[in-house]
């Protein structure tokens, strides 16, 4: 099951721009197979463009998400890989602002 970075006291999903296999650029949720380590938080929070002194830029604010294939897939669809769009996880379910 994949697992994504969710901001405890928003709900928001990390997400950031990517690059496919096929190296074109998209805005996605970041994965991980495994529950994201300490050292690899901070790393994906400046990935996606969190500095740390920003509201959102405090590593213990996060915390591993786990999500179905099809939950990352309907995330990603609700992105429609715009970066404008902002994705939170409330009462058990994904929902785009």
């Amino acid at each position: 099951m994949p697992y994504v970075l969710k901001h405890a006291p928003t709900g928001t999903i990390l997400a950031c721009v990517q690059r496919n296999g096929y190296e074109l650029a998209y805005y996605g949720v970041l994965l991980w197979e495994q529950p994201p380590t300490a050292a690899q938080m901070p790393e994906a929070l400046a990935e996606a463009g969190i500095a740390p002194d920003e509201v959102a830029g405090k590593v213990q604010d996060w915390e591993p998400l786990v999500l179905t294939e099809h939950d990352v897939k309907m995330a990603n669809v609700k992105l429609r890989n715009d970066p404008r769009r902002v994705l939170v996880y409330r009462n058990g379910s994904l929902h785009a602002q």
